[in-house]
């Protein structure tokens, strides 16, 4: 325990060493999610939460990458499926970005990239019939107007949701996607 106060004092001291020099920009922010199945398993769209923090190296060209905890709903009602599910997920994004507006006032970035979703707890079904993990590609961008944040993303699920193989058998072929409004300070 002690030496786990220790890395993450150093670690922190670090980060602040390093964004005092202008070489990183913290964003913590949260936000909604709205999420809906792929290729016709819903036509229900539901709403959930998220927040975190992304960490922005770079000024023209960004590396962003993002620890985030939040939730994804889906309305399930394909062939003999029908329920609605919540599960919570802490997701790792790995994005590349491009400010395309730089002043002292207002910032505009767009960027994409990669992210892993790590499935935490599911409210409805069990949880060994979801994905451990699913893969998701990002799109969007975001506006800064002085420490002030706001970002628009759109998530595309690149694997299942379900898990074949859990104890329940859903045999639903079906990634997620989601729409992701989010809002926050950059220092």
């Amino acid at each position: 325990m002690k030496r786990l106060f220790i890395v993450l004092a150093l670690f922190g001291i670090g980060l602040y060493r390093v964004q005092a020099q202008k070489k990183v920009r913290i964003s913590p922010n949260f936000g909604i999610s709205l999420s809906q199945l792929n290729n016709g398993a819903s036509d229900r769209i539901r709403a959930s939460y998220i927040g975190g923090v992304d960490f922005r190296f770079g000024q023209i060209f960004n590396f962003v990458p993002g620890l985030y905890f939040g939730g994804v709903s889906t309305s399930v009602d394909y062939n003999t499926y029908q329920f609605n599910n919540s599960i919570n997920t802490m997701q790792l994004r790995t994005l590349l970005g491009l400010t395309l507006i730089n002043t002292n006032l207002l910032r505009v970035r767009a960027v994409a990239g990669p992210s892993l979703h790590f499935t935490v707890f599911s409210k409805t079904i069990e949880q060994n019939n979801i994905k451990t993990a699913m893969a998701y590609l990002h799109f969007g961008g975001g506006l800064d107007l002085g420490i002030l944040t706001v970002d628009l993303r759109f998530e595309y699920g690149l694997s299942p949701m379900f898990d074949k193989a859990g104890s329940q058998t859903i045999d639903i072929d079906q990634s997620n996607s989601s729409l992701v409004g989010t809002v926050g300070f950059v220092f």
